[in-house]
């Protein structure tokens, strides 16, 4: 059954507070504090462990000018045997900073997910998008029956990026010896210096390589990783992430 749910991000007397944060199952909302930053933070949590066969879950965020929202995950996404989507729809004119956990697929899943970042004025955002291949120490590995992702993001409905794949086929022979794929992507005036730090030389080593790339017209960067572990990967991403502080956010995951 498909639910909505929302949050509304808001600058007041200095800080982003949240004057909108509404959650149905299989959603939980968990708005937690960080000392060091005024940012508002919003933790999504699923019930159950996972996404069940027929779960089907919305999530629309506005982000208001002025204000900075730092959305995560608790944990991996587990996605289980059958179907299940995941939609994420941003309106930003402040600054958004989306950074979940890895989506993991195990055996026979069929995942589909959209994130859609629609900015406006001086909008910005940080975004990680990444997945594991499932539960390799349990034989586990690429076994899932499709992955079908696709990330947008636009600014006042022209279209800046769009990063899509699908994988539904020899998926283990197609990402192999890999464990752990994600993109980072960083767009906007007010995330320049992040963008800066996800345009680090790019990367080549035994457990990780890291291409990072301009996009075109100077209006953000985005890195793609991959890794033999999901540990590797986000030592990675955080590495490229180095400058949150800079825009009044921090990385919500203690290191690995």
């Amino acid at each position: 059954m498909s639910v909505a749910n929302s949050v509304i991000a808001r600058r007041i007397g200095g800080r982003t507070v949240l004057s909108e944060a509404r959650a149905a199952s299989p959603l939980r909302l968990v708005s937690p504090s960080f000392p060091a930053t005024s940012a508002a933070s919003v933790c999504l949590v699923t019930f159950g462990g996972g996404l069940l066969d027929g779960d089907a879950i919305d999530v629309s965020l506005s982000v208001e000018e002025g204000a900075t929202l730092v959305a995560f995950t608790q944990a991996s996404t587990k996605v289980f045997r059958g179907t299940a989507r995941q939609t994420l729809t941003a309106d930003v004119r402040g600054t958004l900073v989306f950074v979940p956990h890895a989506v993991s697929c195990f055996a026979g899943a069929r995942y589909t997910q959209r994130i859609d970042v629609r900015l406006s004025g001086e909008g910005s955002c940080v975004v990680l998008d990444a997945f594991t291949s499932g539960r390799p120490a349990y034989g586990d590995r690429w076994a899932m029956e499709s992955l079908d992702l696709r990330t947008t993001i636009s600014r006042d409905g022209r279209t800046l990026v769009r990063d899509a794949l699908v994988l539904d086929a020899d998926i283990a022979a197609r990402v192999a010896p890999y464990d752990a794929l994600g993109t980072l992507f960083a767009v906007g005036p007010r995330v320049g210096s992040v963008a800066e730090g996800i345009l680090a030389p790019a990367l080549v080593s035994r457990a990780v390589v890291a291409a990072p790339s301009p996009l075109a017209g100077g209006d953000g960067a985005l890195c793609r990783i991959a890794a033999r572990t999901p540990a590797a990967l986000f030592a990675e991403a955080r590495r490229r992430l180095r400058n949150l502080p800079d825009i009044d956010a921090v990385d919500p995951f203690p290191p690995s």
